[in-house]
């Protein structure tokens, strides 16, 4: 990975975590079009899961610490992970569930513990 690949991928990390509540989603709200987007885009606490979960795997993904074949594991655990979150239509208590386990995962591939 490039030095401004790493870059942009940071500066698209912090950008995600510094918006506001209304765009706080890793995505564009103006284009939610699941009931599982629109309900990240409709509450703060969601939206807050959404960005740090981002936030997490776009950092643990391009600073360099893992290896090629664990940033293909992170990779393909963060496909599992949308696939469940989505799965979840507009259920919070699904969705905070989903999110939780997957920053806990993130965490302890970070070697942030639990």
């Amino acid at each position: 990975m490039t030095r401004s690949t790493i870059a942009a991928l940071s500066i698209l990390a912090a950008a995600a975590l510094g918006t506001t509540a209304a765009h706080a989603a890793s995505f564009d709200c103006a284009y939610a079009s699941t009931p599982t987007e629109h309900a990240i885009c409709d509450n703060p606490q969601l939206s807050h899961l959404d960005d740090q979960t981002s936030g997490l795997y776009y950092t643990l993904i391009s600073n360099g610490s893992l290896s090629p074949a664990q940033v293909s594991q992170v990779k393909s655990q963060q496909v599992k992970f949308l696939q469940q979150r989505d799965a979840c239509g507009a259920d919070y208590n699904c969705l905070v569930s989903a999110y939780t386990a997957q920053i806990m995962y993130l965490n302890a591939v970070a070697g942030k513990g639990m």
